[in-house]
C-alpha cells in the first residue's frame, strides 16, 4: 500500500471502482458499486478477495464501502470486510492508513470489530486496541 486513502479521497479518487467491463459485466459507477456490494457482499466478494486484487485497491474499496455503510442494515456486509481483508491485511503498515479514519465510524468499529487479533505482536494489538477506544460512541 504506497498512498493514504483518507475519507475526503473517496469521491475523487476513483481508482478502486472494479473494472467490470474487463469481466464482461455492465459498466458501474462508484456509488453502484457501494450500493450493490452492500445490499449482496456474496456477489461482490472477488472485488475484495487479496488473492485476486491488489491490497492497496482492495483497501481503498473496503474504506470506501464502509463509509456508506449503515447499522444495522449493512452488518452482514460490514462483518464479511471485516472478517476478511481487514483482517488479512491487519499490521502496523494498515493501522497506519487507518490513523486518517480515526476516530472510527460505529461502521468503521463494527468492522474492525471483526477482525480477530489472536496472532498479531502486542504492540500491534495494544495500538489497534487505543485506535478502538478513541472511536468508542462515535456516531456514523
Amino acid at each position: 500500500m504506497d498512498n493514504t486513502f483518507t475519507p475526503l479521497s473517496i469521491k475523487t479518487d476513483l481508482s478502486w471502482v472494479p473494472d467490470t467491463l474487463s469481466i464482461g459485466e455492465p459498466f458501474v459507477t462508484a456509488q453502484t458499486y457501494v450500493e450493490t456490494y452492500l445490499a449482496d457482499p456474496k456477489k461482490w466478494h472477488w472485488s475484495t478477495d487479496l488473492l485476486n486484487e491488489p491490497q492497496d485497491l482492495v483497501l481503498k474499496r473496503v474504506l470506501a464501502i464502509i463509509s456508506q455503510a449503515r447499522l444495522p442494515d449493512h452488518a452482514l456486509a460490514l462483518g464479511q470486510l471485516g472478517a476478511g481483508p481487514l483482517e488479512n491485511m491487519m499490521s502496523k503498515e494498515l493501522l497506519d492508513h487507518l490513523q486518517s479514519w480515526v476516530p472510527f465510524s460505529a461502521t468503521m468499529s463494527y468492522a474492525l470489530g471483526m477482525v480477530r487479533m489472536t496472532f498479531e505482536d502486542t504492540k500491534l494489538q495494544q495500538r489497534f486496541e487505543i485506535m478502538m477506544q478513541r472511536s468508542d460512541g462515535v456516531p456514523g
